[in-house]
């Protein structure tokens, strides 16, 4: 079963990671930290359209990575 996979960084080091099976992706969306869904915000990217993509199987691997180089920050989003 594919998952959305949702990686944090934080001054190169893991902070957290999320996994979530596309299966129940509807309703564990909004379990997604907000801190992520704002880097994705500020980058015009449309997690909605993200979900949307990786339930059809469009895509697969690493589809977006996020660096805030300010906060020394990174997300990476993958479906795997």
């Amino acid at each position: 079963m594919a998952n959305l996979i949702i990686e944090t960084f934080e001054n190169e080091k893991p902070e957290a990671t999320f996994k979530i099976p596309l299966i129940v992706l509807k309703v564990a969306v909004k379990l997604i930290p907000q801190k992520a869904f704002q880097a994705m915000e500020s980058e015009g990217i449309d997690i909605q359209e993200v979900i949307k993509a990786a339930k059809s199987g469009e895509i697969s691997g690493q589809i977006i990575e996020i660096v805030g180089h300010k906060k020394n920050e990174r997300i990476i989003i993958s479906v795997a």
